[in-house]
């Protein structure tokens, strides 16, 4: 798998939520004008080897909705490239990418300017993993509006600052 190749065949945000299969574009231009992250994350670039962010997504997708347009944001401010492949088509190898044995998605692969994965980030965040896991599903309303935003931001910029 060539992971550079992979990410040049992706296409940018806009043209994502403009595709004409998303019939949904305003969920995710909503999300990516109201998320708030705060412009001071600019200092984590320094300190990161993150170049590159490879998404496999679809616009169907609810987790996608809620996650895809906030690293999208954070991939703007950070000055960071930003790819989105769907993953029909591409399973086998977002699951070889993710030593996984599901396509989940969204899936975001931090790559370094010489497409090296320094890290991977899959589905949810961890909160919601966790309470999926106990069977409760009240998050879903709240998830989906915005609620775990911050959980969700700060995961993401984790994983950027520790690559």
């Amino acid at each position: 798998m060539d992971i550079k190749k992979l990410f040049d065949s992706g296409i940018s945000f806009d043209e994502f939520i403009n595709s004409e299969d998303n019939k949904k574009p305003e969920i995710f231009k909503n999300r990516f004008k109201t998320v708030n992250i705060d412009r001071s994350i600019k200092n984590i670039k320094n300190g990161s080897r993150v170049s590159n962010v490879l998404s496999f997504a679809e616009s169907w997708c609810p987790d996608c909705q809620v996650s895809v347009p906030i690293m999208a944001k954070i991939c703007a401010i950070l000055g960071v490239n930003f790819r989105i492949l769907k993953r029909k088509g591409h399973e086998e190898d977002m699951m070889t990418l993710c030593k996984d044995k599901e396509a989940k998605i969204p899936t975001f692969a931090f790559l370094d300017s010489d497409f090296n994965v320094l890290d991977i980030w899959i589905e949810r965040p961890k909160i919601i993993k966790e309470l999926v896991a106990k069977g409760d599903s009240s998050f879903r309303i709240g998830y989906v509006n915005g609620e775990y935003d911050k959980e969700i931001v700060d995961e993401l910029l984790e994983k950027i600052s520790r690559s």
